[in-house]
């Protein structure tokens, strides 16, 4: 029987060792595979309803690109949800299969900012906000879905 703190010792290399070294794929390097399905579940004041590529044409969008340098289409959401809903209307949450994320009304109304979403190589939507310069921030919602939208 060996020392009690050889024992913990050996279980605590025994865990480690065990983890998963496996990262998150990411396919932000791989090509295109599908074209974007423009559309989003919205619900406004409590009443829910669709918008397609009606709704995204109406507003100007600008081509940016990944980290990579492949192309994205992107909307400020201020804009689209100002020109759908209303000069007042602003985002309060953004849903994904990950969840929703609130957006408070500072975040919102952040002139050093723009919410924005854009079109990823899988063909969906992404949410994140982009500085002055355009610069991306961290994406905060994958795959989204639909707004929850205040008048």
């Amino acid at each position: 029987m060996g020392s009690p703190k050889l024992n913990v010792a050996c279980l605590l290399l025994a865990a480690a060792c065990s983890k998963s070294t496996e990262q998150k794929h990411e396919d932000r390097n791989e090509p295109a595979v599908a074209a974007a399905q423009l559309g989003l579940r919205v619900t406004v004041a409590g009443k829910a309803s669709t918008w397609g590529a009606d709704a995204f044409a109406a507003v100007p969008h600008h081509a940016t690109a990944n980290n990579s340098g492949e192309a994205r289409d992107t909307w400020s959401l201020r804009d689209l949800v100002h020109k759908n809903i209303g000069p007042t209307a602003r985002v309060t949450s953004v849903t994904g299969p990950e969840g929703t994320k609130p957006i408070d009304a500072a975040a919102w109304d952040d002139a050093s900012q723009t919410p924005v979403i854009h079109t990823t190589r899988r063909g969906t939507l992404k949410f994140r906000f982009e500085d002055a310069a355009g610069k991306w921030g961290p994406s905060l919602v994958n795959d989204v879905s639909a707004l929850e939208i205040v008048p």
